[in-house]
């Protein structure tokens, strides 16, 4: 079975405490809508922080990991 796209970018953020951006996206996984997948995320209790960075004319955004949403037990 393979992950979707949005299970890609959430495992990311879960096992690498740097972040992620756009560019690593992009040549990670071949994902252009990092974005969309954030929101969709956040959207279902994952707090993400995010902060732009730059260097040069050059800026992106960052995201990573705060809390992952708590599970309910049955």
């Amino acid at each position: 079975m393979s992950l979707t796209q949005q299970q890609l970018i959430e495992e990311h953020l879960i096992k690498r405490k740097k972040g992620i951006t756009s560019w690593d996206a992009i040549t990670t996984y071949g994902i252009t809508r990092l974005a969309k997948y954030i929101h969709d995320l956040r959207r279902a209790g994952f707090k993400i922080a995010d902060e732009f960075e730059s260097e040069g004319a050059r800026k992106w955004k960052r995201y990573w990991l705060v809390s992952t949403p708590k599970r309910s037990s049955k």
